[in-house]
């Protein structure tokens, strides 16, 4: 009851997000707005599954690798039924402006170097560098930057991305990816953890950059990675 709880309370912060910023951009209709909501929250729903339903578990381990299998296999399903193009979706390896990205790559190394060394975490193990590596950039990305940016501009049945970024996109989705890491509910009440928060709309608002600069989720999910596995390994610059 808990994670159907918090995914319905995050489906209403979405939609409240996205009513807000609405008036920014006039491709942005009530019907996608609500999709949207449907949306981040049923990936919530999927990720939070094998914590919920520990049966549901498909590998055992100290991450939660089959909650980012059900998040891809419910963005697969979305968009098939939607019919959302692939290249709509960022999911191309055709690269825009391969310069930028780049320096874009290097900069989130800087990035998660930077948070680690502020933060201090404990060396990691081979599970969590293979994790960091792997399922939070390609599952997240897959939905934030991605099938999320194309649902709110009604890129479905076919429809082509349009050309620019649209930067009131980008503010919503990276809102709601901040959202997403800070809030909490249990035991019947809320939390919310304002730096768990911070950081990750930071990233994604130049997320949601570089994967419209780039017209492809290849380097947003590339530095999505190198970001996560230079924040675990910091501890080795620290000692």
């Amino acid at each position: 009851m808990n994670s159907i709880i918090s995914s319905l309370t995050f489906a209403v912060i979405g939609l409240l997000v996205y009513l807000i910023f609405k008036a920014f951009d006039k491709r942005l209709t009530l019907g996608f707005g609500f999709l949207f909501a449907v949306y981040i929250a049923l990936d919530d729903l999927a990720t939070g599954l094998p914590s919920a339903f520990p049966a549901l578990r498909l590998v055992e381990g100290e991450w939660n690798w089959s909650g980012k299998i059900y998040s891809l296999l419910l963005s697969v399903t979305v968009i098939l039924a939607l019919r959302i193009k692939p290249e709509t979706a960022g999911i191309t390896f055709r690269q825009k402006n391969l310069k930028a990205s780049l320096i874009a790559l290097g900069l989130f190394i800087i990035w998660g170097l930077s948070l680690g060394l502020l933060f201090g975490p404990q060396p990691p193990s081979l599970e969590t560098v293979a994790f960091q590596a792997s399922m939070p950039g390609l599952a997240e990305e897959i939905v934030y930057r991605g099938i999320a940016p194309a649902i709110l501009l009604g890129l479905i049945w076919g429809k082509e991305q349009p050309e620019g970024i649209p930067w009131t996109v980008v503010l919503i989705t990276a809102i709601m990816f901040g959202v997403w890491h800070g809030l909490g509910y249990s035991n019947a009440g809320f939390s919310f953890d304002a730096m768990s928060a911070l950081f990750p709309f930071i990233g994604s608002i130049a997320g949601g950059w570089l994967r419209f600069n780039s017209g492809s989720l290849l380097f947003p999910i590339l530095v999505h990675g190198v970001a996560n596995i230079a924040f675990h390994l910091s501890p080795f610059i620290r000692s």
